[in-house]
């Protein structure tokens, strides 16, 4: 009888890791991008460090849909077994 391998977490147990860092990871994205938003309002709104503050809140809001392209893309290669096929190996 094979022992079975601890190793490699199941394919549910690798969905729900992969779904809770790309929503964590989206989550920090968002509450940095309030959280500069607000210290950009509480500045000179006329300011560089203002005008500076927008194009990182835009780059931060803008990083979000990657991480979910990214999400759906690990999801499709955890369905499709590549990792149990690689581990074999």
């Amino acid at each position: 009888m094979k022992p079975a391998n601890t190793d490699s977490p199941s394919q549910a147990a690798r969905r729900k890791n992969a779904i809770l860092g790309a929503a964590s990871s989206a989550l920090m994205r968002l509450a940095s991008a309030a959280l500069l938003l607000w210290l950009r309002v509480s500045l000179e709104p006329t300011g560089f460090l203002s005008k500076l503050l927008l194009v990182v809140i835009v780059f931060d809001l803008g990083s979000v849909p990657l991480i979910f392209i990214s999400l759906k893309t690990r999801l499709k290669e955890i369905q499709g077994g590549e990792e149990d096929a690689a581990a074999q190996y």
